[in-house]
Order: C-alpha cells, then structure tokens, then sequence
C-alpha cells in the first residue's frame, strides 16, 4: 500500500462515514477525529475544526513513511446557499459522494474534474508543486449550477 491509497481509504473510510468519529483534544482545542489502520499496521488519522468553514489535518503511515495532508476551507454563506435553495448538508453530501466514487483521484498530485451531475460540478486541481522539496498545494472546488458554493485548499508532504 502506498501512501495515494491509504489517504483515499482513510478519508473513505473516515469523512465517509465507516469509522468512528470522536472528540479529542489538541493544545487546548476540541477537534473531531477518525482513525483508520490496516492489519498490516498502515495508519490514518484525521483532526478537524469545521463547520461552515475551518480545517484540519490528515497524519499517515505507510511501511514506516509518514505524510501529511493539511486542508481548509468550507462553504459559502448559509444565506447565499438558501438562495440556490440548499443547505450546507446538501453540499457535504455531494462532497461525500465523490470523496467515495473518485478518492483515488481527488486530493492529491493530479487535476482530476468528472462530468457534471446535473446542477452540480466536482473540480480538483494542482495548484503548485515543488519537487525539491515534495510538497504540492491543491484546490477542491464544488460548483452549483455554475457558481462557487464550497472551496478547500490542500497541502500534501511527507515527514521526513
């Protein structure tokens, strides 16, 4: 397993809904937390603070290599959602349903934007990548019939 797939199956597994969520405290703050492993010992960990908009941080490893993915952003306005009649729920969902048909190919080193699904159009692109000094940025858009309703910016290293 390399880390591209532990982070798409920790995020399906987490964010998606098949671990356990909980509470945890971290300098002070209550975040939210899922935690994923393999039986080979492979780790998936993720902290967040969020709810129209805030971030969080994924840890892995991988055959004793550690990465991490750190990521903010949210939705717009609960205003501006009502006056395309949806709610923030309807946007996770959508989110949700492609961080679980297309993890493999969202967040992380490649642009990736499926067809629309009527009203709605998932984009991911890189932004910027050194290689270097392995880091790249991305950027998760979630349009609705054409405009702007959810943004999140991702940064990807590993730890060395």
């Amino acid at each position: 397993m390399d880390k591209k797939e532990m982070l798409t199956r920790g995020l399906q597994e987490g964010f998606g809904g098949e671990t356990t969520r909980k509470s945890v405290a971290r300098g002070g703050f209550t975040l939210e937390s899922s935690h994923y492993e393999t039986k080979d010992g492979n780790t998936y960990h993720d902290e967040w603070m969020a709810d129209r908009v805030g971030g969080g941080q994924e840890l892995v490893e991988v055959d004793g290599k550690r990465f991490t993915r750190v990521y903010a952003g949210g939705t717009i306005s609960e205003e501006a959602l009502k006056d395309f009649g949806l709610t923030k729920k309807d946007v996770i969902s959508f989110l949700k349903k492609n961080i679980l048909e297309n993890g493999d190919k969202i967040r992380l080193q490649g642009n990736f934007q499926p067809e629309a699904e009527g009203d709605w159009q998932y984009k991911y692109n890189v932004i910027d990548r050194e290689e270097s000094i392995p880091v790249t940025v991305g950027k998760e858009h979630i349009y609705y019939k054409g405009e702007l309703v959810f943004v999140h910016n991702f940064i990807i290293s590993p730890i060395e």
